[in-house]
């Protein structure tokens, strides 16, 4: 019995979990330091996470709020799966929550959490994670770099976690593309509750698979030079099944650069942007760019206008089967707009076989645009299922070719004209079951297509559910038709689908 007591002992130990060391680290300590302890801590992040650092997968480093200037930190440590590494910011109390509530137009405060500060903004990183896996940053201020934080290893696995960071102002201002927040070139990573002020090329940027982004702000204001202004606000390029959620962007003023919003380059499938918001980019709002930009899904995404020029959805340069879903446009010069440059190999094609469906569009000057912008390309084979178009100059403008488009269930009112063609360029567009109601022009003709007040609940307060006896209730068809409405609700919920984003509920 002793025998097995002992095997049973000895196995429980070898199979617990390894207990975790904490080390601190403090503006008072010393890199000479045991750093076991408050009164015993380290000087410097670098010197905690370089490779002669006792410093181990498991372990906790508590970093006390203070300013830590001049710090170029390259992580030599890893954490596993079962161990995470944490590295851990503080204000008083060592675990303490330092409250992180910044948001746009607060300035950086050594006093709420650790900052580090490069000194500057055109030179060096803050912090390198040069391949490191599983490990955790949480509470942190980056400021002046020219990279806040970036791995660049091309590797899956890396589990990195970035939570609750505050980064501002990066990159060279006289320089044509620097200044990134974050780059992560690398797999399975989260970056969740971060805010991004004024990087000059990149706020939030990865490159891999798998990745997610939720959370986070991304701001520009900055005026210091003409190309200050950020470029990327949020961008997947190159990389599959990565997830962006409940993240905000905001271009502030009419800076010199257009800026991208959120969205998707190069070869990036099967990725996931789910109720995001991008305010006042006059480039693109939300994007998918390139013939490799396949398969992407927004839901409940809004772009909203502010300034003058202002676009919503921009699907460009080959773009296709991307599916956009519950979405809004308001305030813009261009809700929905395809154009084809010579980016990715020009003269191809513009974009095709992209769905929109219940989406709002609100107040656009134009509600569809088929921009010649760069390349004269077709626009074929995209479809807009149970849209809602309210108010606007021109339902579509036509500046090349297009064929195979089509417009099903969706309701169009307040349009001052059908279309603008120009270019030599003519509409070739196909409308069924949609209603056309007080606009300048005459219903298109086509199956289905009636033109009768849709009975909207509050139209002018953006309130597109029906009232009853709308003449849009159960007159759709079901081909093509989403499955669920705006809200999320089953359609059909009655003998075939209704006209517009939202099916009637009693």
């Amino acid at each position: 019995m002793k025998k097995i007591s002992l095997i049973c002992a000895l196995w429980f130990l070898l199979a617990s979990p390894k207990a975790h060391n904490i080390y601190y680290i403090s503006t008072t300590g010393n890199d000479q330091n045991a750093g076991t302890s408050p009164a015993a801590a380290w000087r410097t992040i670098t010197h905690a996470l370089a490779s002669a650092s006792p410093v181990e997968a498991g372990d906790i480093v508590y970093v006390q709020a203070g300013l830590y200037a001049g710090e170029h930190i390259l992580v030599e440590k890893s954490g596993t799966a079962n161990h995470p590494l944490v590295i851990q910011g503080y204000r008083q109390v060592p675990g303490d929550d330092p409250g992180f509530a910044f948001d746009y137009g607060d300035t950086p405060d050594a006093s709420r959490m650790p900052l580090l500060d490069g000194g500057d903004r055109s030179q060096g990183i803050g912090i390198d994670l040069n391949g490191a896996q599983y490990v955790q940053w949480h509470n942190f201020q980056i400021t002046r770099y020219a990279y806040g934080i970036m791995d660049h290893s091309h590797l899956a696995d890396r589990h990195v976690l970035l939570d609750h960071i505050y980064l501002t102002v990066f990159g060279d201002t006289s320089d044509d593309y620097s200044g990134k927040a974050v780059e992560l070139i690398s797999s399975d990573n989260t970056i969740r509750r971060c805010l991004v002020v004024n990087a000059s090329a990149q706020g939030i940027y990865v490159e891999g698979d798998r990745n997610l982004i939720e959370d986070c702000k991304v701001y520009c204001d900055d005026t210091t030079s003409d190309r200050a202004a950020m470029d990327y606000y949020i961008v997947v390029y190159f990389g599959n099944h990565n997830t962006v959620r409940n993240c905000y962007t905001e271009r502030i003023g009419d800076l010199p650069h257009y800026g991208h919003g959120i969205g998707v380059k190069g070869d990036a499938q099967y990725n996931s942007f789910e109720n995001c918001t991008a305010v006042n980019f006059r480039d693109e709002a939300f994007y998918v760019r390139h013939r490799g930009a396949q398969h992407n899904t927004f839901r409940h995404c809004h772009a909203r206008g502010v300034t003058e020029d202002a676009t919503g959805f921009i699907v460009r340069d080959g773009a296709s089967y991307n599916t956009f879903d519950a979405c809004t446009v308001s305030d813009c010069k261009r809700g929905i707009m395809f154009e084809d440059s010579s980016e990715d190999g020009g003269a191809q094609y513009c974009g095709r076989y992209n769905v929109f469906r219940n989406c709002i569009l609100t107040n656009n000057e134009t509600g569809i645009d088929f921009n010649d912008y760069e390349e004269d390309t077709d626009v074929d084979g995209n479809s807009f299922y149970n849209c809602v178009f309210h108010g606007g100059t021109t339902l579509i403008n036509v500046e090349r070719n297009n064929y195979n488009n089509q417009m099903v269930n969706c309701v169009v009112s307040g349009y001052q004209q059908l279309k603008t063609e120009s270019n030599g360029y003519t509409l070739y567009f196909d409308f069924s079951y949609s209603d056309f109601f007080n606009n300048g022009f005459s219903s298109p003709s086509g199956t289905g297509n009636h033109a009768a007040d849709p009975q909207f609940i509050d139209a002018a307060n953006h309130d597109f559910h029906l009232r009853p006896g709308s003449p849009c209730i159960d007159t759709g068809t079901a081909n093509g038709a989403p499955v669920t409405d705006f809200d999320g609700n089953p359609r059909p919920a009655g003998s075939a689908p209704d006209i517009g984003a939202y099916e009637y509920r009693p």
